[in-house]
């Protein structure tokens, strides 16, 4: 209770002193009463996140968190706000600067816009789904998107969508000398395709030695869509399952478990994945994160809400631990 008081006056301090900047007259201006609503509501939310950082059973402040954030991006007047950019630039620009900061031990995996993360360990740095635009609006600053891709030591494209891949994340990789790999249908210079058909281990090169990677022939729809589970340095594993949604996959991919070495460490797998419950049963991880909620240009029915991501990891009841990650978050394992 008492820590909830102290982070209540924190906040309200903070918004007060952006207030005195303000007239806070908003006669005739409901379009400005509803963006400065937006940018307090967001400061809150960012402020209470950091308060109460990811938890496989997180309490009513965090879940509160959740709920004001995705009534704030299901509306589509913020699609391309000052709001939505500050915030989000605010938190990638939290990862930045710590991926820009030494490693000691363990594995660290944080997660970026749309379904883009990484996974950091003190010989490794991996990313998967890196994407700085959407349909022509710049969602990730460029300078910021380079940091990121900077950080990296190899890149993967789980399928050719452009909230997934990137051609101008390809091309900063490259500038910086850091291997990209993707599925063969992705239309674009200087990446290296994984054949997938059938699922093989392969060794792939990175700008800091080489990493084994099993990679696996998924589809979202009729696209080929790369599952890849990577070892990393020290053992550990963690699989990234892109738009994995083909019904027809249903066939191999419950028996894709068997081609694993080891127990899968780290899944991470979009909420809505009309599977969800069967692959994590069937790859039983030790961890499951969630990905992909609220892109911000689909249509509001089609933004993935993560009060719903929670509330379907509490329903499902997985044996594992389940968290659901907002941009900019980390999760150490």
């Amino acid at each position: 209770m008492k820590r909830g008081i102290l982070l209540g006056a924190a906040l309200f301090l903070a918004v007060a002193a952006g207030a005195q900047e303000r007239s806070w007259e908003y006669w005739k201006n409901a379009d400005g009463y509803l963006s400065d609503q937006a940018e307090v509501l967001l400061d809150y939310v960012d402020a209470t996140l950091q308060a109460y950082p990811p938890s496989a059973k997180p309490g009513e402040a965090r879940r509160l968190a959740f709920t004001a954030l995705d009534a704030v991006l299901h509306e589509t007047r913020y699609d391309d706000s000052p709001q939505f950019h500050a915030f989000l630039d605010k938190r990638l620009g939290r990862v930045a600067e710590a991926l820009e900061g030494p490693v000691k031990r363990g594995v660290t995996v944080y997660k970026l816009y749309n379904d883009g993360f990484v996974v950091r360990t003190p010989k490794l740095t991996v990313g998967f789904d890196f994407c700085g635009n959407r349909k022509g609006v710049k969602v990730v600053p460029d300078a910021l998107l380079r940091r990121l891709v900077n950080a990296c030591d190899v890149l993967f494209i789980s399928h050719r969508h452009q909230d997934h891949a990137d051609p101008l994340v390809v091309r900063m990789a490259g500038e910086a000398g850091i291997p990209v790999y993707g599925p063969a249908d992705f239309k674009c210079e200087g990446f290296q395709v994984i054949h997938t058909d059938p699922a093989r281990d392969t060794v792939v090169a990175t700008k800091r030695g080489s990493v084994g990677v099993l990679a696996l022939p998924g589809h979202q729809r009729a696209l080929l869509n790369n599952i890849y589970v990577v070892t990393l340095p020290g053992g550990k594993t963690v699989a990234h399952f892109g738009d994995q949604d083909l019904e027809a996959d249903k066939a191999w991919l419950f028996e894709a478990p068997a081609l694993l070495r080891k127990r899968l460490d780290i899944m991470i797998i979009n909420g809505w994945n009309p599977e969800l419950d069967a692959i994590v049963r069937s790859f039983n991880p030790r961890v499951v994160l969630s990905g992909h909620e609220n892109e911000m240009f689909h249509g509001i029915d089609h933004r993935e809400a993560l009060w719903l991501t929670q509330y379907k990891f509490d329903t499902l009841a997985f044996p594992m631990p389940a968290y659901t990650l907002v941009w900019g978050e980390r999760f150490r394992y």
